[in-house]
């Protein structure tokens, strides 16, 4: 099972949102080394589920806009 939880977003315009973000659970062979963003299987903004690329942004394919995690809400 994910873990689900609230992270702060910034889009190509600098506009800032909250987003939900499920985070891949780590195995038990793997340590502890992963940070938040690494361990982000995708995100949902405005009911689109958004995938991650290699460069850890998420591209929107229903909007121009690509987000950029800026840190986890408490």
């Amino acid at each position: 099972m994910s873990e689900m939880i609230t992270v702060k977003i910034k889009d190509q315009y600098s506009n800032e949102l909250n987003a939900l973000a499920w985070l891949n659970k780590l195995q038990e062979h793997e340590d502890e080394s992963y940070s938040l963003f690494q361990r982000i299987d995708h995100i949902v903004v405005e009911g689109e589920k958004i995938l991650p690329n290699i460069e850890l942004l998420f591209e929107s394919k229903s909007s121009d806009s690509i987000y950029r995690i800026i840190e986890e809400v408490n």
